[in-house]
């Protein structure tokens, strides 16, 4: 019986976990990059941020009268506006037109538009969206959560085999250099070697931190997850504040601005969220400055009168609200300022070259692999048996899918017993994002599954075993989810078990069929 090499077995969940996400990590990684300077750029870069009050004595206009002159400028609906307090800054208004978003830069003084510009032709808000959903929406958003808990596994494992067997490696002056710094004048592959493993090693403590608060935003049970360990208690849903009906009057801005800049202190910035509807309130955020948001303030206000319904000051937060709160701040490293801006920029840096760097050893090893491989296969199956193979496979595919399909059918289960299951803002048809999330969960094991039939190719062969692995992964998960969070769906669950059991068979299977050579008789 072969010995377990624990080093071994953490090797290659190292490389084919970061094999399956290396890509889309190097994607994140160097937008978050671009993306980390992005107020100094603005500031420096387009003028319309920034205006010059020339007279001494003269006003910030209010903001009702703001709105009444853009109104004259521009037919946008504005849902927003962002009032800062320092005399230099342009106030911006959040508009919509015909389903586009606008961010209209306003002179305070004057209420000149200086630039309306459309968000999907910013550079860094085009930058922001392929950092959070590569454009896809809310399937983008999923595969970048995924692949970034991938790579959290992917940083952990990295670590383990860092360290050295011996412990004793760290004592003397040689072995401390070849573990914490790279010898650039060795060979290509050695370098290219301490690159990966020496910057791994410097970057991994920090990476995990932005990791950690990238998929807080993506999955709500790790938010939820992170709010019950710093607060020992279980997350409470949002009380939700509703007013009689009444019409929204810009005066009341007037009115609800001097009531809180009686007793701010540290807030330079005041986001307006004009209500949409006639029950809701208009709500004003407080923040230090628009690159800071950890610490802040919220209002509630009559949208008619402009007095104060109800507040939630920074100070009366939990440590989990804190905590959400600070997670902007954290992953863009403006909570340390500019030299954690820096700090974030290095390993975002860092990060996007573990990727280039661990497939450049990768394929030198499948190189050296190919050049010392002997006659004799390490695993010979004759032609008449690779039938069983693949039909095992192609059935585990088809399982897959049939367990999707009774998944879809049990979420229904509530119309049988006359509840309802309607959802707001719904127009009866499936939204696009349903079709998107069955296209890539049923279509791709569809496809595989008939690919499967034709090719034996070794590319196929390990581009089946990564979309396995991911497949697995995500509906381990989704049992797991659906435990926790509706523990009485027992048929639900049931399906959802047999499900993650086919896909934990299929990445056997596959690994084995990977392993494989095919001879003729």
């Amino acid at each position: 019986m072969k010995k377990f090499n624990f080093k071994n077995t953490i090797r290659k969940i190292h490389l084919w976990i970061a094999l399956s996400s290396g890509l889309i990590i190097f994607i994140v990684c160097i937008t978050g990059c671009i993306y980390a300077f992005q107020k100094e750029i603005r500031l420096a870069a387009y003028p319309y941020y920034t205006v010059k009050n020339t007279a001494e004595n003269l006003q910030k206009k209010p903001l009702n009268n703001i709105l009444t002159i853009y109104k004259e400028q521009s037919d946008n609906d504005v849902l927003r506006i962002y009032d800062f307090t320092e005399t230099d800054r342009s106030t911006i208004l959040l508009s919509k037109k015909e389903g586009g978003y606008y961010f209209s830069y306003i002179n305070p003084y004057t209420g000149k538009l200086l630039k309306e510009k459309n968000l999907n032709s910013d550079f860094f808000i085009i930058v922001l969206y392929i950092h959070q959903n590569l454009l896809l929406g809310q399937l983008g958003a999923q595969i970048i959560g995924w692949s970034v808990m991938l790579f959290i596994i992917s940083l952990i494992t990295g670590l383990i085999l860092w360290f050295p067997k011996n412990s004793k490696v760290f004592k003397t002056k040689k072995g401390r250099k070849s573990k914490f710094s790279i010898k650039t004048n060795a060979k290509k592959q050695k370098v290219v070697f301490d690159s990966h493993n020496v910057l791994g090693f410097y970057g991994a403590s920090i990476l995990l931190i932005l990791a950690i608060t990238g998929v807080a935003w993506s999955f709500t049970w790790v938010d939820d997850a992170l709010y019950t360990l710093v607060t020992f208690e279980s997350k409470k849903e949002k009380e939700k504040i509703s007013i009689d009906s009444t019409k929204f009057l810009k005066t009341s801005l007037i009115n609800a601005k001097n009531q809180l800049n009686k007793n701010q202190k540290n807030r330079n910035l005041f986001i307006y969220y004009l209500p949409q509807h006639d029950t809701i309130p208009l709500k004003i955020t407080a923040y230090p400055n628009d690159d800071s948001y950890g610490s802040s303030d919220h209002y509630y206000i009559h949208p008619n009168t402009g007095d104060l319904i109800k507040s939630k000051l920074d100070k009366e937060k939990n440590a989990g609200e804190k905590l959400h709160s600070l997670y902007y701040d954290i992953h863009t490293g403006s909570i340390l300022g500019i030299s954690g801006k820096i700090l974030v920029f290095l390993a975002g840096l860092i990060g996007a070259s573990l990727p280039v760097t661990g497939t450049m050893l990768w394929l030198h090893s499948r190189k050296k692999k190919r050049k010392k491989r002997v006659i004799i296969p390490k695993k010979t199956i004759l032609k008449n048996d690779t039938i069983p193979m693949k039909t095992k496979i192609i059935s585990l595919w088809m399982l897959i899918i049939f367990g999707y399909i009774f998944h879809h059918i049990y979420g229904l289960a509530t119309v049988f017993f006359n509840q309802t299951v309607f959802i707001d803002g719904s127009t009866g048809e499936t939204p696009f994002w349903a079709h998107q999330w069955r296209i890539l969960m049923e279509g791709t094991a569809f496809l595989f599954a008939l690919l499967t039939i034709q090719l034996s190719k070794k590319w196929f062969k390990i581009t089946s075993l990564i979309w396995g692995i991911i497949v697995a992964i995500f509906n381990c998960y989704h049992v797991i989810e659906e435990i926790i969070g509706h523990p009485d769906e027992l048929s639900k669950i049931l399906v959802l078990l047999l499900t993650a059991i086919a896909s934990v068979l299929l990445v056997v299977n596959l690994n084995e069929w990977r392993k494989t050579t095919f001879i003729k008789q």
